[in-house]
């Protein structure tokens, strides 16, 4: 009767926040609006230049002309995404009333990071992982591209989004959510993970990560200096990248050249105490320790895949076992197979958001985060094909794969809004696709058996690449909307914002997954995965979205202040002391190392906030 209650209360949480979402997006009409009345919005407004005016000057005018102000106002617009979350608080609510918008839209962006690292987490680390194995990628090559783009794409899509949206070149979110997260890395994560046990740091993997990552910082921070950054500047901080992964194989190579070896002058050959390990049942462990430390970041990709950073941070690992509610279908059918109820039940099963089998194991806390999550995860499985060669039939089902030929290119053309363009009279993008999908759904079904996956089923990791792509960007301009929307009505900088709710947001599924790695025995490589992974997001998050802003001008202007400079200098500050303690103690580190890299952090953050707030000037 439990797992019935689960569905229930899946299925009425996702009617909610469907319908949630439809009065939200009922603020993008201009003029539907509550307590201000037509003639309010008609009043004279040419007391100000809709041109250029800045949005946060909406705070000098009367309650009266505010939504005229935030309507017409071209700093007041959003670029992208679908929502303009300040028309909403500012129209939708009388002046008196404005805190509820704002703690609804604050539930809102939790349910958004939330919704964020499960679609990297669930759906489009495990399509990278397929797609590196179908293109038969060696474990490295694979771990410091697409696995590792998998576990950096919430950093890295929001920071495109947050500068795909800048005005008049103020990127102060997306360059305070980089270095933001990377001192927070570095920092307190970094300084979590030495705090569970002492030990010694891989030297040159980490000196290695440190070196370049100060290089790619102080590389920022000269872009930023110069107040704008040209083309090839921003295609060099991808070439940058390719350095350091041709460094990490190389060094690789050299590694296992030395270790065999070593290996030569052993009476005992490594490969047969690995082989003896491996019997133990321990060995695969001790094995993936020694494959992964020279390529530090690549763990984070691993726990993603493996333990669900964010799913980890709530509900722990998705417990595995019998379906009670197969059992009892069967027990009800006398243990006869049902091709017709077996087929419909699976599919049923497979869509359910609520992880049944699970349920019973799960605390308070953690079921609640099930149920807070589940319109997601539903919409996310209606429309992702998932690929896993971990489940049976790698994940395979006929019902619901062939439903996704239908739903996913029409998800696509929807959400890159072109799929109400006009392409031959009155038939429009979404009809053409939705023919081609029904084609292509009928040609699967009667390709594919239920009980077997067919030899196709990787070509879908390749669509859900897609589709998880765009749901990540979609849901990464949303959070940018948002937290645009709370800098302009609180006044805070972009910067500020970036640094703490964006870069707390973004980390903090790499905080659980360290930390876990660390308790189970891995403090090297979760130690290593804080300086490879945000050098991995501040070399691709800039690259690739300066890329996608300069080229059609060939540059990008980038505005520069106080803040910027307190955020390069914190992360500049954070590296260098990690370096210097390293080699003064030898590499090991402990409590005293965790407690200095808290102090670091938090003078850090209080200089962030005092120079935002012009108490302090540089």
């Amino acid at each position: 009767m439990k797992h019935h209650h689960s569905y229930i209360i899946s299925w009425v949480t996702i009617v909610f926040l469907c319908l949630g979402s439809l009065f939200i997006s009922g603020a993008s009409g201009d003029n539907q609006t509550l307590g201000i009345s037509q003639q309010d919005i008609n009043y004279p407004t040419n007391i100000w230049d809709s041109d250029s005016e800045l949005c946060e000057h909406y705070h000098s005018l009367p309650d009266v002309l505010k939504c005229t102000f935030v309507n017409e106002t071209a700093d007041c617009q959003i670029d992208e995404g679908f929502v303009n979350y300040l028309k909403f608080s500012i129209c939708q609510f009388e002046a008196r009333l404005i805190p509820l918008p704002l703690t609804i839209l604050g539930v809102w962006l939790v349910f958004l990071l939330a919704a964020l690292g499960v679609t990297a987490d669930n759906y489009f680390c495990p399509a990278l992982t397929v797609i590196s194995h179908t293109l038969k990628l060696s474990q490295n090559i694979a771990g410091v591209t697409f696995l590792a783009f998998g576990n950096g794409a919430p950093d890295i899509f929001s920071a495109v989004a947050a500068i795909s949206a800048a005005k008049n070149g103020d990127a102060g979110l997306a360059i305070g959510a980089l270095f933001g997260a990377g001192i927070f890395v570095t920092t307190i994560v970094a300084g979590a993970i030495s705090f569970t046990r002492p030990f010694k740091m891989v030297e040159r993997p980490f000196l290695r990560d440190v070196i370049f990552y100060l290089a790619a910082a102080f590389w920022t921070f000269k872009v930023l200096y110069v107040g704008e950054i040209y083309l090839w500047e921003a295609v060099g901080f991808v070439v940058l990248y390719a350095v350091y992964v041709a460094v990490v194989l190389i060094g690789r190579k050299i590694y296992q050249r030395q270790k065999r070896g070593r290996s030569t002058d052993n009476s005992a050959p490594s490969s047969q105490i690995t082989s003896g390990l491996e019997s133990n049942g321990t060995g695969s462990s001790v094995n993936a320790h020694e494959n992964d430390v020279s390529s530090g970041y690549n763990i984070q990709a691993n726990v993603a895949n493996g333990l669900g950073a964010t799913e980890s941070l709530f509900a722990g690992v998705i417990l595995g076992g019998n379906d009670p509610i197969h059992r009892d279908t069967q027990a009800l059918l006398g243990n006869q197979e049902d091709e017709g109820s077996h087929p419909l039940l699976e599919f049923c099963k497979s869509i359910n958001p609520i992880d049944t089998d699970g349920w019973s194991q799960m605390g308070c806390i953690a079921k609640l985060y099930e149920i807070f999550k589940a319109p997601i995860v539903f919409l996310l499985t209606l429309t992702i094909p998932v690929v896993d060669y971990a489940e049976e039939k790698h994940n395979w089902n006929r019902l619901l794969n062939t439903f996704h030929c239908i739903s996913a290119p029409v998800f696509c053309v929807m959400m890159v809004e072109v799929g109400m363009t006009d392409i031959m009279g009155s038939f429009q993008v979404w009809e053409l696709v939705l023919c081609i999908g029904v084609v292509l759904a009928i040609v699967v079904f009667f390709t594919s058996k239920f009980d077997k996956q067919p030899v196709y089923h990787p070509l879908f990791s390749y669509g859900g690449f897609i589709v998880a792509v765009i749901w990540i960007y979609s849901i990464a301009n949303e959070i940018v909307n948002l937290l645009e929307m709370y800098g302009v009505v609180f006044e805070v900088s972009n910067e500020v914002l970036g640094l703490t709710v964006l870069a707390w947001g973004n980390s903090i599924g790499d905080m659980i997954a360290d930390v876990t790695m660390a308790k189970q025995g891995f403090p090297k490589m979760a130690l290593s995965a804080c300086f490879g992974g945000p050098l991995f997001n501040m070399l691709l998050g800039i690259g690739i979205s300066c890329i996608t802003a300069s080229r059609k001008t060939g540059h990008f202007p980038l505005n520069h202040n106080d803040v910027q400079y307190v955020l390069a200098g914190g992360l500049a500050a954070s590296l260098i002391f990690s370096l210097v303690f390293m080699l003064v103690r030898k590499f090991h580190v402990g409590k005293l190392y965790s407690l200095l890299l808290l102090i670091i952090y938090v003078a850090f953050l209080v200089l962030a906030l005092l120079t935002d707030l012009n108490v302090i000037p540089i």
